[in-house]
């Protein structure tokens, strides 16, 4: 591991703690202004990602290691903690690596290297192992819980609601490893290379080969791209359920950032239909204008309330596709550091937002016409309840069965139903944990 490998992840986990920032957006740029090679900016993903997905464990190692509250730490000497502690334990590189990390905080923070240097001495003293059950027997409760999952106790609840004890292992072992990026070969614009890793569900999913993202042909120009399989399927659904009609006029409500705006045009395109794609916020509909230039002389781009468009416009869709804004709990293996942000609390106003937009979904909708609702998050407030309390208020809504659309789609999906919806995961299917229901109108 070099200096600069390291120096770009403190300062990324730096912007992530300080800022906000995501570490997908701020990790790239970071690499590029350091210009580090190849290697380096391998090294410095993998030190990056890994202080977010384990800092729960490694701010546990770190209570122990400390004289005080991390909370009375310099956000600074903090960073340099977090990640020097991922390397040492998670990453187990044996201790002499300290002394490397006493001269990153000195480039850093000077005046706590001594710190940094008794600090990082007492935490290579353990293993990951044996640090483990040290927290088994000295913490209880939702603390033992996010020393020894890395994932808020909350979440592990939502988890265990859902899936039986050995499952929700594997799927936290699944959020906390790290993830081969998935690509997309647009239909209509390029083809799945040949010889390349083909996807267990999309026909149109590819594992990335060796080397960086920007050398495969076809992603500068749009027709390649980073999409999970899982989002892929999402869109595929909707354009699966029934056969498109020359001139079909769809809708996607909730666009932002744009890959399954993409893919719901491409299928569109040889049948001569317009696509409106919603985006409510400005900035995230001008990602939504890049993401469809292939397909922008028949994909309009507004930029409105979600619920506006659909009081609006009722009964003008043939199709509408609610990927509405969620919790997040199914990509935390992609956006690790969103873990730490989420709070229970935040799904009371989630669920209501999503519930109106679902509304507002099937009052757009053409009477025949057919929703997938689509939610990043496997949580029961955000799924299924949200479906049945727009059933129970819209008498016009039914439900499809949407794993036998599926059926239509790949031969290679298994435990995929729950109840009529489609519910993909990364421990089983290397996706994200993504629900779709798919619905009809039928007056």
């Amino acid at each position: 591991m070099t200096r600069n490998a390291r120096d770009v992840a403190v300062s990324v986990i730096g912007d992530v703690r300080a800022n906000g920032a995501y570490a997908n957006i701020a990790l790239p740029k970071a690499i590029a202004e350091a210009k580090l090679s190849p290697r380096d900016a391998a090294d410095a993903t993998t030190l990056t990602y890994g202080t977010a997905r384990w800092q729960g464990f490694i701010d546990a190692v770190l209570r122990e290691c400390v004289d005080r509250p991390l909370t009375e730490l310099d956000g600074d000497v903090l960073d340099v903690l977090r990640v020097g502690t991922f390397e040492i334990t998670v990453g187990d590189e044996p201790a002499h690596i300290v002394n490397e990390w006493v001269e990153a905080a000195k480039r850093r923070v000077r005046r706590a290297s001594g710190l940094v240097n008794a600090t990082l001495r007492k935490v290579s003293r353990q293993t990951p192992d044996e640090w483990r059950e040290h927290f088994a027997s000295t913490l209880t409760g939702d603390s033992l819980i996010e020393a020894t999952t890395s994932h808020p106790a909350w979440i592990v609840r939502s988890f265990e609601s859902v899936l039986p004890p050995a499952e929700v292992d594997a799927l936290i072992h699944a959020d906390n490893e790290p993830v081969h990026p998935t690509l997309i070969a647009l239909p209509g614009l390029a083809n799945v290379p040949d010889g390349a890793e083909v996807g267990q569900l999309s026909p149109y999913s590819f594992a990335a080969p060796p080397g960086p993202i920007g050398d495969i042909p076809g992603i500068h120009d749009g027709s390649i791209r980073v999409q999970d399989e899982g989002s892929q399927i999402a869109a595929l659904l909707l354009g699966a359920v029934a056969p498109i009609v020359i001139g079909e006029e769809w809708l996607d409500l909730c666009a932002g950032p744009g890959g399954k705006t993409a893919l719901l045009a491409a299928l569109q395109r040889p049948h001569n239909g317009f696509l409106v794609a919603n985006e409510p916020h400005d900035h995230r509909a001008e990602l939504v204008r890049q993401a469809i230039r292939p397909f922008r002389d028949h994909v309009r781009v507004i930029s409105k309330d979600g619920r506006i468009v659909g009081r609006d416009n009722p009964g003008r869709f043939d199709r509408v596709l609610v990927d509405a804004p969620c919790s997040g709990l199914g990509a935390l293996r992609r956006r690790p550091e969103s873990r730490w942000r989420k709070h229970e609390e935040d799904l009371d106003v989630l669920t209501m937002l999503q519930i109106e937009l679902l509304t507002a979904a099937v009052r757009a909708t053409k009477p025949g016409g057919h929703i997938a609702y689509v939610t990043c998050s496997p949580d029961p407030r955000e799924t299924v309840e949200v479906v049945q309390t727009v059933l129970d208020e819209q008498p016009s809504v039914n439900v499809i069965k949407t794993v036998d659309v599926l059926a239509t789609i790949t031969s290679n999906a298994h435990a995929v139903g729950r109840g009529t919806a489609v519910q993909l995961w990364p421990h089983r299917h290397g996706t994200d944990a993504m629900f779709i229901q798919l619905l009809q109108r039928t007056r």
